[in-house]
């Protein structure tokens, strides 16, 4: 049920060249499906579990996530802010996922979950560290970033990164617009407050 109202919520847009050309609402399957087949679409489940697993970065937190072996493009599930790996819509994705034999990965921000780190030091500077860490260092081959919430913000500024590993997007209740609009809200006085947040958050 959870991946049918998924599914209902998401759209893809593929971005090579940077054309941003709009594309239809079909959420993650009708993007799968698009993708043309060079291995059978199922696997037994009984092969793909996931097990609790740590990236180890010798100057940042070390991360937490879950990967699940499949085949290409893999997903990689960024989640909202302060949202765990083990969240609804993170397990979702992965079941569905199994359901078509794709590689996905989820993952607990650093100072969220089980992964290391104290989350009143977590800035989104960091955090997008840590969703460039998990494709740089985890992900195999293309990858399709699904990013929830504050996550979708966070998804935007990886595609950015690493256009050559992202082969398309899909937003969950994407907040692209949220934290900018905060921003400009802060009152003149908070000047150096808002000066602080942009040095922190890029």
């Amino acid at each position: 049920m959870a991946v049918a109202r998924l599914a209902a919520v998401a759209a893809w847009v593929p971005y090579r060249s940077w054309g941003w050309a709009a594309a239809p609402v079909g959420g993650l399957g009708a993007l799968l499906a698009l993708i043309p087949q060079r291995a059978p679409r199922w696997l037994p489940a009984c092969r793909q579990k996931t097990s609790l697993s740590f990236l180890n970065r010798p100057d940042l937190p070390n991360l937490a996530y879950k990967k699940l072996k499949g085949k290409s493009p893999g997903i990689v599930f960024i989640p909202g802010y302060l949202s765990y790996m083990n969240g609804t819509k993170a397990l979702a994705i992965e079941e569905f996922c199994k359901s078509l034999g794709h590689a996905c990965i989820r993952f607990d921000y650093s100072g969220v979950g089980s992964s290391d780190g104290n989350s009143e030091e977590s800035t989104l500077g960091k955090w997008r560290k840590d969703v460039l860490s998990i494709i740089d260092d985890l992900a195999d081959g293309p990858q399709i970033l699904v990013g929830s919430s504050l996550g979708g913000w966070l998804m935007l500024h990886a595609a950015i990164a690493r256009p050559e590993k992202v082969v398309a997007l899909i937003g969950v209740a994407t907040a692209a617009d949220t934290l900018v609009t905060k921003f400009n809200q802060l009152p003149v006085e908070d000047s150096g407050r808002k000066n602080y947040i942009s040095l922190h958050s890029a």
